[in-house]
């Protein structure tokens, strides 16, 4: 599994505890901090992909803290919390580099569907190279049925067993690069076609 770091930064204590533990049961790598100077350091040192800053803090300008969060790691997708938040606010916060604002009080199923748009936005949605297979497979049928071929036709044109493509199809299997490029050519269309978007 690729291992997804997230910094959680508010200053109420509960709230990073709840949000640490839903990330971490959906198999998130969290490191949460009350104190923003604490959570810019750790941006700093750490290789993060996500962070959760709240906009309201009793010693911080929210769309500063999302900032000096940008600036500290560049990598990382920021998705803003407030409650009530203001248009002002949120404006701010999106110029300062913040991708989405959640309004608090948060569901987790909310926190996990934006932190996953996130992910598959940054090209990080695939969570593991089994989810990865799946969805290549995926596209690879859906790319030979909406060509009309038979999958001996294809096989045999990759020089690939009926039972090696099928096996891709399903996901059973990975693929090499070659292998890719002759399934692509068969099939009409390139690599990154099939490709992209997963």
């Amino acid at each position: 599994m690729i291992s997804v770091r997230v910094l959680v930064i508010d200053d109420e204590e509960a709230i990073c505890r709840k949000t640490a533990a839903w990330l971490t049961e959906a198999g998130f790598d969290v490191a949460t901090f009350t104190d923003p100077a604490q959570g810019l350091a750790y941006a700093e040192k750490s290789d993060i992909q996500l962070a959760l800053v709240d906009l309201r803090l009793a010693d911080w300008n929210g769309a500063e803290l999302v900032a000096a969060v940008q600036r500290a790691a560049p990598q990382a997708r920021i998705v803003a919390l407030a409650a009530f938040p203001e248009v002002p606010q949120v404006l701010a916060a999106v110029r300062a580099g913040a991708r989405d604002v959640l309004e608090k009080p948060l569901a987790a199923a909310t926190l996990l569907a934006a932190l996953e748009r996130q992910l598959a936005e940054s090209g990080l949605g695939i969570r593991s190279e089994a989810e990865f297979n799946r969805r290549l497979g995926t596209r690879i049928r859906a790319a030979r049925a909406a060509t009309n071929l038979t999958l001996n036709d294809v096989a045999a044109s990759c020089n690939l067993s009926a039972a090696q493509l099928s096996q891709i199809e399903l996901g059973k299997t990975g693929t090499s690069a070659w292998t890719l490029a002759r399934v692509a050519s068969a099939l009409r269309t390139s690599p990154a076609a099939l490709l992209e978007g997963i």
